[in-house]
């Protein structure tokens, strides 16, 4: 079935139709005449390059010339164009039918999934800017990717800040995981931020924490969730490192977050979605917010508390609930 319509869409490529108009002046009346010729050149690159923006120009390209060298002696240069010529239409038929997107899209995310997969070690040996180029590839899915994080090195900061023409150092905080030479870090933290780092550095095998970048970047943790039915980003505040009892060294994920944003509640959904497929990779994923004047703290590691975030009306009636604990 799909060869068959193929083949039609190539032939309406190949043709030009149109009607010409006969119209007597004197007597009022007109005439149609339908016809149809051959298609041009012109009528062939237009209909390639309508299909090349489905398919991507150099897929396009590529994949013509993978046809003309199958069909044609490259050396004999009038058959080679003739196939050259026959590639752009077949690629043109391809653009004209109505399924085609969709397939080629959903095979090309496929086989991106399986190569990504094959060669994911080999493509964290590399450096920082190579390993860019696949994250970008990554970002082309219509749907969210996991893609690692890369090990912060060196970040600008503002030390400062000027109000009334008056520069005022900001405050500095100890074991960053960016810091300068003294070990400070610069940050202008609001009281929900101090509270949260305060109390995190107080906990029982504390080692250091990171103040997620809020900008886009390989040192980034960016979340994906959905709001109004399209997918967006949300970066959460803290991540802070500790010594577990056994030894080893886990990472905990807390974010303070106004709950009474209208994005509050498609945020903290796509945070618990985070929390349930990435429940091995943190020991605790939690979201801070005030209710009533205390700081509360919802446990996104708890199933029972990420259903009743998925069915809930508000993010304000969670935190001042019964599977909120006080911070």
């Amino acid at each position: 079935r799909e060869k068959e319509t193929i083949e039609a869409k190539r032939k309406s490529v190949m043709t030009v139709d149109g009607k010409t108009v006969i119209a007597d002046l004197k007597g009022g009346t007109k005439s149609f005449d339908d016809f149809w010729e051959a298609a041009d050149m012109a009528v062939i690159d237009d209909a390639y390059r309508r299909a090349a923006r489905i398919f991507s120009p150099d897929i396009s390209r590529t994949y013509v010339d993978a046809l003309a060298y199958r069909a044609a002696d490259p050396a004999d240069d009038d058959e080679f164009e003739e196939a050259l010529v026959e590639g752009r239409v077949a690629v043109a038929a391809l653009g004209l039918v109505t399924e085609a997107q969709s397939y080629f899209d959903t095979a090309a995310d496929k086989l991106t999934k399986e190569w990504l997969a094959t060669y994911n070690a080999a493509i964290k040996g590399l450096s920082h800017d190579r390993q860019e180029s696949y994250r970008q590839v990554r970002e082309m899915s219509t749907e969210p990717q996991d893609v690692d994080l890369v090990k912060p090195e060196a970040r600008f900061e503002m030390t400062k800040i000027r109000e009334n023409d008056t520069e005022t150092p900001l405050p500095t905080y100890r074991n960053h995981l960016l810091c300068d030479s003294d070990g400070n870090y610069p940050a202008e933290l609001n009281a929900w931020e101090m509270k949260v780092v305060g109390t995190e550095m107080k906990r029982e095998g504390f080692q250091y924490w990171y103040r997620n970048p809020q900008q886009p970047g390989q040192a980034s943790l960016g979340i994906a969730y959905l709001s109004s039915e399209q997918y967006a980003i949300l970066r959460p505040d803290f991540i802070f490192f500790a010594t577990d009892s056994d030894g080893s060294v886990v990472a905990d994920i807390v974010d303070p977050h106004g709950h009474h944003l209208s994005d509050a509640l498609p945020k903290l959904q796509g945070l618990a979605v985070y929390a349930e497929t990435h429940e091995k990779t943190y020991r605790r994923i939690e979201s801070v917010a005030e209710s009533s004047g205390k700081l509360r703290v919802l446990d996104l590691t708890k199933k029972e508390v990420r259903q009743a975030i998925a069915h809930a009306k508000d993010a304000a009636s969670l935190f001042a609930g019964g599977l909120a604990k006080d911070y």
